[in-house]
């Protein structure tokens, strides 16, 4: 993972000469020449380390140490003066400071100092992330909304645990059905016990046998060891189709054998193993085509159809609109980190105006691109970021182009040049805006003057260069 330096000093030589020596080295480096200009720049981009002069104009080293911590706390700061004594570098380590260097610095010292220190701050980092994924699992483990559609929804759900039946959730992509089915889940009697999730979708159609029901060793080519199915993983707990009417007839048919017997045969076994499970499945699909179809098996549909949820799509919620967009938005800011977005009402008019076929997952995903590119901002109107590669319908009903940023699409269906194509369209427009000055561009979009430069570069970037529309 590539590091992110911090040098905050307000001798341009020095800067220079520090951030030279850490580019060789393939770090990313940001400058500032004062403490508030670290300050600032903090708070839109997040860094490994800083080093940080004592002595400046304005607020002094220290003093920016301790408003570095209040933002956070366990970033590694090294300090470094040319006109310290003992007490200052005393002051430094009881603040906080990682460690202390004396100018003129030594590079080969610094070097080592900021390599320890990320990597500090790197392991802590994952030990971090690790925790926030579990924040984030838990949060996910709820529908956010407070419409009545949703109400109805969770109701629905917090009596249907009460019972041990077969469930059914049905509704578009990225409606909920997986959370609603944790809900579920965590209100039963079985919330003690594990919650597996099957991807249907994911298994190959010649494994599924083997992933659902397990198999002993030798039970065909390749079977080296015995191995449990997914079946009796969730013994005693829940098993989670996702995308049901992705399974084979003839897998149905088994599903439904082992439902009906609460038995589980291994490929390979001569004997059945207890099965006690709770079946809990997912489609996005229209069941009764399927049926008709004959993607889905009558006796296997009748036998999950005994109770069925209904999640409703974002277009028929959005009264919620604001809510997610603030939960989504605080969620972001505690996994990326910094400052969360904030959607001004008129912004958030607009957003209801659009049709969301994705549902609170496209929206998740919007949010998350609005952090990454507006960390901490304001969004208005003006500066918003339209939700995807083409147009949102206006309140009125009339359908207008909203254009603050030119999102660049393109054909690709790669993921890689895709991101290249939005990134060159919006530096392109941001720059036309401040007439190419390199100092006001880099300013306004959080940028480091000598990374927006290499951007420039490696776009093949040119004055009065205007994307097509």
């Amino acid at each position: 993972m590539t590091a992110r330096i911090m040098i905050v000093d307000d001798e341009q030589p020095i800067r220079d000469s520090l951030q030279g020596l850490f580019e060789d080295e393939e770090y990313l480096v940001v400058c500032a020449a004062s403490g508030e200009e670290a300050i600032a720049r903090l708070r839109k981009q997040p860094v490994d380390c800083i080093l940080l002069d004592i002595w400046m104009p304005g607020i002094d080293g220290l003093e920016t140490l301790s408003r570095i911590h209040q933002m956070d706390a366990n970033l590694p700061v090294i300090m470094m003066s040319g006109h310290a004594t003992i007490d200052t570098a005393v002051r430094a380590t009881r603040q906080g400071a990682f460690d202390f260097v004396e100018k003129p610095v030594s590079f080969d010292r610094l070097m080592i100092l900021a390599r320890n220190a990320v990597q500090k701050r790197q392991l802590e980092q994952e030990n971090r992330d690790l925790k926030r994924q579990e924040l984030s699992h838990r949060s996910q483990q709820e529908l956010i909304g407070n419409s009545k559609v949703i109400r109805e929804v969770i109701s629905l759900i917090n009596r249907v645990a009460l019972s041990d039946s077969p469930v059914l959730i049905l509704g578009e992509h990225g409606t909920g059905k997986a959370v609603a089915a944790r809900m579920l889940h965590a209100a039963s009697k079985r919330r003690g016990n594990p919650f597996i999730e099957v991807n249907t979708a994911s298994i190959p159609a010649g494994r599924m046998d083997s992933e659902l029901f397990g198999h002993e060793k030798g039970a065909f080519t390749g079977a080296l060891h015995a191995q449990r199915g997914l079946f009796e993983a969730a013994h005693q707990g829940v098993l989670f189709f996702d995308e049901v009417t992705e399974l084979s007839l003839a897998a149905q048919a088994k599903v439904l054998h082992v439902l009906q017997q609460r038995t589980v045969q291994r490929l390979g076994s001569p004997a059945p193993t207890p099965c006690n499970i709770r079946l809990i499945a997912a489609s996005s699909r229209d069941l009764e085509l399927a049926l008709r179809e004959e993607k889905l098996r009558e006796d296997f549909y009748y036998r999950l159809n005994i109770v069925s949820i209904h999640m409703p799509s974002l277009r028929d919620r959005l009264d919620d609109l604001a809510l997610l967009i603030e939960s989504l938005a605080d969620e972001q800011a505690k996994e990326l980190g910094g400052d969360a977005v904030h959607f001004d009402p008129d912004v958030i008019s607009r957003l209801k105006s659009y049709a969301w076929p994705g549902n609170v997952r496209e929206l998740r995903n919007y949010i998350e691109r609005c952090h990454i590119l507006m960390p901490g901002e304001r969004m208005t109107v003006s500066n918003m970021l339209p939700p995807d590669q083409s147009s949102i319908q206006q309140p009125s009903s009339q359908h207008a182009s909203i254009h603050p940023v030119d999102t660049g699409h393109t054909d690709t269906d790669n993921f890689h040049d895709a991101r290249e194509a939005f990134e060159r369209s919006f530096l392109l427009q941001h720059l036309n805006e401040h007439e190419w000055n390199i100092s006001r561009t880099a300013a306004q979009i959080g940028m480091e003057r000598s990374q927006l430069h290499r951007k420039i570069k490696s776009f093949g970037l040119v004055q009065h260069e205007q994307e097509s529309s």
